[in-house]
């Protein structure tokens, strides 16, 4: 084959290359052996196309044997072969008189308590990406003071962060597979959600959803009871920034996050497959339906509901302290009119709103957010609450700069309590957002923004978590 062909089967297009002084090894160097999908995919579909006739239909009542002539005969030796050899096998087995059958327990194995299993989860969980699912690294290991982000010493420098030496020797860490062992013996095997019917969803709309649209409730409702109607089944444990154990239904999906000061149990339900990708139940189901938020032990709390009910609520923002270089004027941007060359934020925004309509969010939002420029996300845009206005033992609150997987249009900044990056498909919770086009500047004049709340949590004692 000489160098045009091996071009050309690699599905390069030759005639609009300009080869003119390379020799047949070159171009046949730069068509490469990568066995690619135009040439495998190829090969593939002209291999089903030839042995077509060979291929045994779906409702076929003849074997491969009856077709190509085979006699059932040898196929029954064939078998016989088998289980000589098995028995051979199985007369070479010692010991199974010892064996003692017990029964299956899949409830909870060990008991521990709610404070030391936090404790332990925290001492294993994973302190930089480098260290996987299970792995724990020798490195020196550093904590930022201001946004609590961990990395090791190779891995750190960008974003700079403000890191504080982690002190492994005071604190010993626990080896994650350990803390698995010893969480799997603690977690039942199989959980379930009752006390959940159509009452119950109709009368949490009648008392706190009439606004919400007929039709998005009827397919969030449906989803909820589809959710609640089968058991769910542990599969796996997470070890990332937080320990999470995950159980799954074909209808729904239960995690559990052993978050150090709020821990809950949150429930997913799946949307149908037929609907569409772009379809609004699909937008209300990537967020947890049903939370459950544990009180002193796993199983004891309250079950609250995420009505589907948004709700849009005008706050003040206004810029205070010192005037610094916004995130593209420290890149270099210039842009079309050198808008970001000078461009300039404030270090703190004070975010205000109204006193009537504190109970409607999740958490208090308002108070005063540091700019915490050198700890990463999206545009250099994260700001901490200060802990002077927080109260209680409450994860630390912030507002980031949350950019839509597809839609540029949507893209706005948010308040929760988590800000690290999310795998495909996960949900960061959060309490509010505020509307997109509200952007960080440097006008000292105080702005009304909308905060849009995507649901209204609602408490429900009727409902139970069940082992």
């Amino acid at each position: 084959m000489v160098g045009l062909e091996a071009l050309s089967m690699q599905g390069l297009p030759v005639d609009k290359l300009l080869l003119t002084r390379e020799s047949e090894d070159q171009l046949a160097d730069l068509a490469g052996n990568a066995m690619s999908t135009t040439v495998v995919g190829a090969c593939i579909l002209a291999a089903l196309v030839t042995g077509r006739s060979l291929l045994k239909a779906g409702n076929d009542e003849q074997s491969y044997e009856m077709k190509n002539g085979v006699e059932l005969e040898e196929v029954r030796a064939m078998d016989i072969d088998r289980v000589e050899k098995f028995k051979v096998i199985a007369s070479q087995i010692v010991g199974e008189e010892k064996l003692v059958q017990k029964p299956l327990n899949l409830s909870i194995t060990q008991t521990s308590s709610f404070s030391k299993l936090l404790e332990e989860a925290n001492n294993s969980v994973r302190l930089c990406g480098c260290e996987g699912r299970t792995g724990m690294t020798t490195r020196e290991l550093f904590r930022c003071i201001d946004c609590s982000n961990s990395f090791c010493k190779k891995c750190g420098g960008r974003p700079e962060h403000n890191p504080s030496p982690i002190d492994t020797t005071a604190c010993l860490r626990l080896h994650p597979s350990e803390f698995a062992k010893k969480l799997k013996s603690t977690l039942p095997m199989c959980i379930s959600v009752s006390g959940v019917d159509h009452d119950l969803l109709q009368s949490l709309k009648e008392k706190y959803g009439k606004d919400i649209p007929e039709l998005r409730w009827s397919e969030w409702s449906t989803a909820v009871l589809r959710a609640v109607g089968s058991e769910l089944r542990f599969v796996e444990l997470k070890r990332q920034e937080i320990w999470s154990a995950i159980y799954q239904s074909p209808t729904a999906a239960l995690e559990l996050s052993l978050h150090p000061q709020q821990s809950e149990w949150r429930l997913y339900a799946y949307p149908q497959k037929h609907e569409p990708a772009n379809a609004e139940i699909r937008q209300l189901l990537a967020s947890p339906v049903g939370r459950f938020v544990c009180n002193a032990d796993l199983l004891l709390g309250c079950w609250e509901f995420a009505l589907p009910l948004t709700v849009s609520i005008e706050v003040k923002i206004k810029g205070v302290g010192d005037l610094v270089p916004s995130w593209g004027a420290r890149l270099g941007l210039i842009g079309e009119h050198e808008e970001f060359k000078n461009q300039q934020v404030f270090s703190k925004i004070q975010v205000t709103m109204p006193q009537n309509q504190v109970d409607t969010f999740d958490r208090d939002i308002s108070g005063v957010y540091a700019l915490l420029d050198k700890c990463g996300t999206a545009n250099g845009a994260l700001h901490k609450k200060s802990e002077a206005t927080e109260g209680g033992n409450l994860p630390p609150l912030f507002m980031l700069f949350d950019p839509h997987r597809t839609n540029d249009s949507e893209d706005c900044f948010v308040f929760s309590i988590s800000t690290r990056r999310l795998e495909y498909q996960e949900c960061r919770p959060i309490i509010g957002k505020l509307d997109p086009t509200w952007r960080q500047s440097s006008d000292v004049e105080e702005q009304a923004v909308l905060c849009h709340i995507p649901a209204k949590w609602v408490k429900v004692i009727e409902v139970e978590l069940k082992v």
